[in-house]
C-alpha cells in the first residue's frame, strides 16, 4: 500500500532512503535545513556492505566517477619512521572493495539518482509534529501542515527533531577534535598513497588525491565545548603540530589559509529505540558511530535499506516495520560504536606508554594480521546482510 514518507534530512541516510523506498511506490517528500544542495565536504571512506548496496542501486560506475585513487597507507611515526604499510587492494581481497570519496561526491551521486522522483524542499525544517490516530500531521517551518504516514528522522549527529521527541537518549562525547579539509594546490606526495601520523593525543592523515589536490584530516584529544573549538581551530592545529616536519606544517598553513575546512568534535548517539510512533531516526542522528568507526556513511546506507526492506515486508503494518528495523539495527550500532572506541583508544593514545605499545604491536603483525584488524570489524553477519531476525 502507497504511503506519504517524510524525510527529514537530504544526507546519506535520508537521500539512500529516499531512493528505496520511491522504488517501492511511496510518495516521498524530503526536506533539509540548508539553502542548496552542494558538492563540498570532507574525504569519506566508503567501505565493505555499503559498496555492495551502492552496486545494488546501480550507482557503481557514478560512485568510481566520483572516487579518489587509493592504493598504499603508510602508518608512520612522527619522525617519518614507517609503523605498518597496507596495500588497499590486498587487505579488501575477502570482501567488498572500498571506495575514496568526498561525502560531497556521494552526496552527488544519491541525490543525481533520486532529484526527478522525489520532492526536495531546501531551507525547510520540521517545526512541530502531532501524532493522530492514523497518520502524523507535519507543520514545517514554511507555514505548510502536510499529512504523512511516516517521519524518518535523518538529520545528523546534532539533530532538533531527535531533541525534541525522543527522550531517552545520550551523546556520547569522544573528547576529540575532528577536522577534515581539502586544498587544491600543487604538491609533491604520490597521488594515492596516504601517510597517516600516530601520535599521543593526535592522529593526523594526508591523502593526496590528485596532482593538485590534496585532502587532510586529524582527530586532537580535546575537552573544550564546540564553540570554543571552533572559535580557536587555527591556533589549536597549530600547536598540536609544531613540532612535525616543516613540508606538514606548511601544509596544514595553507590549508588554513586556502583550503576548504570542517571542523567539529566527534561525538555518538546512544539510543535504546530508535522509533517513536510513527518516527524514527536513520543515520548519525539514530546512532552516529563517528569518523572513527570508518563505517559511518556505509552504516548510514545499510539502515536506509533496512527500514525500506521492513517497509515492504510490513507494507500495511507501519509500527512493525519500524520495531523490525529498531531490533535488527540496535546490535549492529552496538558493534560499530565498539569499534570507534576500540580505534579511538589504539589510534589516539593518550600516552607515550599507550603510542610505544601499538607502535610495537602494529609494526610486528604480520599481513594476516594485518588483514584481520582492519577487516573483521568491518563486515556483518549472513543474517545482518540479508536483514533476517533473531
Amino acid at each position: 500500500m502507497k504511503k506519504h514518507i517524510l524525510i527529514s534530512g537530504a544526507g546519506i541516510a535520508g537521500l539512500t532512503a529516499a531512493i528505496f523506498l520511491s522504488k517501492q511506490g511511496h510518495i516521498v517528500t524530503i526536506i533539509d535545513r540548508s539553502t542548496s544542495f552542494s558538492k563540498a565536504g570532507f574525504l569519506i571512506s566508503l567501505k565493505s556492505f555499503g559498496v555492495k548496496i551502492m552496486d545494488e542501486l546501480g550507482l557503481t560506475q557514478n560512485l568510481q566517477a566520483e572516487s579518489s585513487p587509493s592504493e598504499t597507507v603508510h602508518f608512520v611515526e612522527t619522525n617519518e619512521e614507517i609503523i605498518q604499510s597496507i596495500n588497499y587492494d590486498k587487505m579488501n581481497e575477502n570482501i567488498e572493495r572500498s571506495v575514496l570519496i568526498s561525502r560531497g561526491g556521494l552526496h552527488h551521486v544519491l541525490h543525481e539518482a533520486i532529484k526527478k522522483n522525489v520532492n526536495i524542499l531546501f531551507d525547510t525544517t520540521i517545526s512541530q509534529l502531532e501524532e493522530l490516530e492514523d497518520h502524523t500531521k507535519v507543520t514545517l517551518s514554511n507555514g505548510n501542515i502536510i499529512p504523512v504516514d511516516l517521519v524518518v528522522v535523518s538529520e545528523g549527529l546534532r539533530s532538533d527533531t531527535r531533541n525534541k521527541y525522543f527522550k531517552n537518549f545520550q551523546q556520547e562525547d569522544f573528547n576529540t577534535l575532528y577536522l577534515g579539509g581539502k586544498l587544491k594546490q600543487s604538491h609533491s606526495y604520490n597521488v594515492g598513497v596516504f601517510k597517516i601520523y600516530i601520535d599521543v593525543h593526535k592522529m593526523l592523515s594526508i591523502y593526496p588525491i590528485a596532482q593538485d589536490e590534496i585532502a587532510i584530516q586529524c582527530y586532537i584529544r580535546s575537552f573544550e565545548d564546540i564553540g570554543t573549538i571552533k572559535n580557536n581551530t587555527p591556533s589549536i592545529l597549530k600547536n598540536s603540530f609544531h613540532d612535525y616536519n616543516g613540508q606538514v606544517q606548511k601544509l596544514l598553513n595553507d590549508l588554513l589559509n586556502n583550503g576548504l575546512v570542517f571542523v567539529d568534535k566527534m561525538g555518538m548517539i546512544n539510543t535504546p529505540n530508535l522509533v517513536n510512533g510513527r518516527l524514527v531516526l536513520l543515520g548519525d542522528a539514530g546512532y552516529c558511530p563517528t569518523a572513527l568507526s570508518g563505517m559511518g556513511a556505509s552504516l548510514s546506507i545499510y539502515g536506509a535499506k533496512a527500514l525500506a526492506h521492513f517497509m515492504e515486508e510490513y507494507p500495511n503494518d507501519i509500527l512493525t516495520a519500524c520495531e523490525s528495523y529498531n531490533r535488527l539495527m540496535q546490535p549492529i550500532i552496538e558493534k560499530f560504536q565498539t569499534n570507534a572506541r576500540n580505534n579511538a583508544a589504539s589510534f589516539i593514545p593518550k600516552s607515550e606508554a599507550d603510542l610505544e605499545k601499538f607502535v610495537n604491536g602494529f609494526r610486528a603483525a604480520t599481513d594476516n594480521d594485518v588483514q584481520k584488524i582492519m577487516t573483521e570489524p568491518i563486515v556483518l553477519t549472513e543474517d545482518q546482510t540479508n536483514f533476517t531476525l533473531n
